[in-house]
């Protein structure tokens, strides 16, 4: 008779070990008690290995924020907001129509925003003149 490949006992152990973390988790979160949210979270601190970890409260930028009425704000609205939230742009400095052209550029060409390159004018036109 021959023994089984590695293959199937790595298979087996894989199997095995998923189905003991399927049952162990289920009766966790049976047995979990509810924790209260609240609106504020209180600080935090973390401490092992010499290293001390503090939690802190950030206040993100309304999400919900649009950019203000000017020529081409339809399409800075759709192309921009379709990875950030507008309020986010609005807290950037004021910068340069050159500044503002590398940074369109870049997050078409980098990161891919859906901006064409006739909209990367229009676009900066906007930023710049804001």
């Amino acid at each position: 008779m021959r023994a089984p490949g590695f293959a199937v006992i790595a298979l087996v152990l894989i199997g095995a070990t998923l189905a003991v973390l399927v049952a162990v988790s289920g009766r966790e979160r049976a047995a979990a008690p509810a924790v209260a949210v609240s609106a504020v979270p209180e600080a935090a601190s973390v401490a092992g290995g010499g290293v001390t970890l503090t939690s802190t409260a950030v206040e993100l930028p309304d999400d919900a924020a649009v950019f203000p009425d000017g020529p081409n704000v339809a399409l800075v609205n759709q192309r921009c907001v379709a990875c950030h939230s507008a309020s986010m742009v609005l807290t950037q400095p004021k910068m340069k129509r050159e500044q503002w052209q590398a940074i369109v550029e870049k997050m078409r060409d980098t990161y891919h925003a859906p901006v064409a390159e006739g909209e990367v004018a229009p676009i900066v036109g906007y930023l710049a003149g804001r």
